[in-house]
């Protein structure tokens, strides 16, 4: 049998590169895009340049990996950036980034994507900041956007794709370390497990909801924040 193959948004580093090597580990075939750090190509898996807030490069850079690859089996779009900071100190051009990037760069990818997927699934990345806010409510906005449109698409696409979501906390990635280190104390404390979540720990959450184990699951948010947020 073929291997199976995911496409993979934010490829390059953090949750995203974590959660390559989690499908290459299981026998997947990855097309992973990544913005402006190139990533080494292995056996299995193939890499693209993709701007999340450039429709063209979006549709170029997919219809290139499915020329590559034949087939699309998942979509896991793991590609976000934060704002780090409250709404005074926002000016416009940041919160259109903000948005541009983390609320509608997902709809455009996942309306480019459905050209190819058909049958299978799709995983997105929200926060406990869309589920209980934060001190960036822009941030927390463009998440809890990405909650509604998880229920929404799961609804238009049953029964053939299943729509899921992951909604970490603290995770130690290279953008996580540029935050504030005593609101990010904070944070870690207020959970139960009193750590931050490692990358690989999201990652295997992304697999579960992808792969065939989670069949009979779509609509669904699966948290992955050590007791930060209990629902």
């Amino acid at each position: 049998m073929d291997k199976k193959v995911v496409f993979i948004t934010g490829a390059s580093r953090g949750i995203g590169k974590a959660t390559v090597d989690k499908f290459l580990t299981e026998g997947w075939k990855v097309a992973g895009f990544y913005r402006e750090t190139a990533v080494e190509q292995t056996e299995n898996s193939k890499f693209y340049q993709m701007d999340i807030v450039d429709n063209d490069s979006i549709e170029k850079a997919f219809q290139a990996a499915f020329t590559d690859f034949g087939r699309i089996d998942a979509f896991v779009h793991c590609v976000g950036i934060f704002g780090y900071r409250n709404l005074e100190q926002y000016d416009l051009e940041t919160i259109d980034n903000v948005v541009a990037t983390n609320e509608v760069g997902t709809y455009v990818a996942t309306k480019h994507i459905l050209k190819y997927l058909k049958s299978g699934a799709m995983v997105y990345i929200s926060s406990t900041a869309g589920q209980i806010g934060s001190f960036d409510p822009i941030y927390s906005g463009t998440k809890g956007a990405v909650l509604a449109f998880t229920k929404s698409m799961a609804k238009a696409l049953a029964p053939h794709v299943r729509v899921n979501t992951v909604a970490p906390g603290v995770t130690e990635t290279d953008i996580v370390k540029s935050r504030n280190q005593e609101r990010l104390d904070q944070e870690i404390g207020t959970s139960l497990m009193k750590k931050i979540a490692l990358p690989a720990d999201i990652a295997n959450g992304i697999y579960f909801l992808a792969s065939d184990q989670a069949a009979h699951i779509t609509g669904a948010c699966l948290d992955i924040n050590g007791g930060y947020v209990l629902r």
